[in-house]
């Protein structure tokens, strides 16, 4: 990474921590590994900041398959810790399920991880219910998070079964979540979503326009911005969804951070449901 982009990230961490945001999301595929390396610029940018947040990352995807066998596995915790010039991971996610890789052989390598220092917590990342319950099946450490694509563009995990409007079933993800005490974290909360006045508009069928319509009628009745108004409505939810934004733009940064101050009512938060997912409440 050039000099003007990493001058870049460091700003954008400096915003993220003017507005209180202490989680940051990583993976060792980002940037083929220069994010963490770029972090560690971060991180030492702002003296003495490592013990007030929450470093995530995630590992086990390789050039064309995945690998969540125990030697891969330690390998990439320990090129995650040096990248980023760590001691140890608050949060260690596997990215991707591996179905070559016994369930087993996984959790011990990431129970040894904990017991080592090197990750404090184990969560996982794409699964389904069934592939976190036959993981957990054989950690002792309890998997504490599931990093899953949710979103008003993407409603499956609130679902067990039901059409969602899409062509798709739920999945029921969100609902283990809650049974387990895992916390869902939101990557891409606004893909694809009419959320600014930039996006292009001529290319709306009839489902995203009205979408759009109430995104923006919800945001000016709570004075917010409908980027807001899309990330409150994931916090919204009982299981306490965490959105990642992922944007090195401190506005947007800054923008983002604001939905934290919005409290939709239950009618609201239904009717953005429903103009998503193109049905009525039954």
């Amino acid at each position: 990474m050039n000099a003007e982009r990493e001058k870049g990230a460091i700003a954008a961490f400096e915003a993220a921590m003017e507005v209180g945001i202490d989680f940051y999301d990583h993976a060792d595929i980002y940037g083929g590994g220069t994010c963490e390396e770029v972090f560690s610029k971060c991180l030492a940018a702002v003296p003495g900041v490592r013990e007030k947040i929450y470093i995530a990352t995630k590992g086990g995807i390789c050039n064309g398959f995945y690998n969540l066998s125990a030697p891969y596995l330690n390998e990439c915790i320990e090129r995650s810790l040096r990248r980023m010039n760590i001691d140890y991971i608050d949060l260690y996610q596997l990215h991707r399920p591996d179905p070559l890789t016994h369930p087993a052989e996984t959790a011990g390598a990431l129970d040894a991880a904990i017991k080592g220092g090197k990750i404090r917590a184990a969560g996982v990342s794409n699964y389904y219910p069934e592939q976190v319950r036959a993981l957990q099946q054989y950690l002792e450490a309890p998997l504490v998070s599931n990093q899953i694509s949710l979103s008003l563009g993407r409603l499956n995990p609130i679902y067990e079964g039901l059409e969602s409007g899409n062509g798709s079933f739920g999945d029921g993800t969100l609902d283990q979540c809650l049974a387990l005490n895992m916390v869902p974290l939101a990557y891409s909360p606004l893909r694809s979503l009419p959320v600014r006045d930039d996006a292009d508009k001529d290319g709306d069928d009839d489902k995203r326009k009205v979408l759009r319509a109430k995104l923006q009628d919800v945001a000016d009745l709570y004075s917010a911005t409908p980027v807001q108004i899309a990330l409150a409505w994931l916090m919204a939810h009982p299981a306490q969804i965490v959105p990642l934004v992922g944007s090195a733009n401190p506005a947007h940064i800054r923008e983002g951070a604001g939905a934290a101050k919005v409290k939709l009512s239950r009618e609201d938060w239904y009717a953005l449901w429903t103009a998503a997912w193109g049905h009525r409440v039954p």
